[in-house]
């Protein structure tokens, strides 16, 4: 089985669309989303609809927890947008009713036991949806990994691969805001060789930072949601 696994899109619609544009270059069986659909940036809704319209499988991430949380009265979106920025003003509009109600169908781990047992976090597996998994992670306790070949994980928008015990840790890096410098990014894993590829997706950044110069008002907000985009390795080193 050849599955195509992507996280952590936050509301950039523009990446989702050239992925989905992608597609027919490549031979998949089952395509995988590891959460966070909202947040950051301004398409959430939009995004949403692309996912359901190519029936992907989809995990909760943190970020449509925490706008569910809103408008479930558990906490204030004056709270979100201060952290990180206007993505979350009318919370009540972001989303159509049906996408608000697709959110509160989807969990935040995925099983799949065929020829190896896969599974599918946004976070961690001690914490599917909150837990991060960072390149430089150290595991001394890997009882819970034990009996998961794979682990495919989000959350930290860090390509990385890694090892609990005999578990590979794989995280493909955020496909709607990279961090690491290293691109907007999905994977291609092939159970058979059980080999991964990571794609880049390239995409019209302008379009999207006009509309951050539209949308924030808090120019420290505007300046981190725009800087982000332009990362690469190179200043990172």
């Amino acid at each position: 089985m050849r599955i195509l696994f992507f996280s952590d899109a936050h509301g950039n619609q523009y990446t989702i669309q050239r992925f989905f544009e992608m597609l027919p270059h490549f031979s998949y069986d089952r395509i995988i989303f590891g959460g966070d659909a909202v947040g950051y940036y301004y398409g959430a809704d939009q995004v949403i609809d692309m996912l359901r319209e190519h029936n992907v499988t989809c995990l909760l991430g943190n970020h449509d927890r925490m706008l569910l949380d809103v408008l479930d009265g558990k906490r204030t979106e004056e709270s979100l947008i201060a952290k990180y920025g206007n993505s979350y003003k009318n919370a009540d509009s972001i989303l159509k009713k049906e996408n608000v109600e697709f959110l509160r169908t989807l969990s935040s781990r995925l099983d799949i036991r065929e020829e190896l047992h896969l599974v599918f976090v946004h976070g961690s597996v001690t914490d599917p949806l909150n837990g991060r998994v960072y390149p430089d992670a150290v595991f001394e306790d890997v009882t819970p990994y034990e009996g998961i070949d794979y682990v495919f994980s989000g959350h930290t928008h860090h390509k990385m691969e890694k090892h609990a015990g005999s578990t590979v840790i794989i995280n493909p890096g955020s496909i709607g805001q990279q961090r690491d410098g290293k691109g907007c990014t999905f994977l291609l894993f092939d159970t058979q060789t059980r080999c991964f590829e990571i794609h880049e997706v390239s995409y019209e950044i302008d379009r999207l930072v006009e509309e951050i110069k539209t949308n924030e008002n808090n120019e420290k907000m505007q300046a981190r949601l725009i800087e982000v985009l332009y990362r690469n390795e190179r200043r990172l080193q």
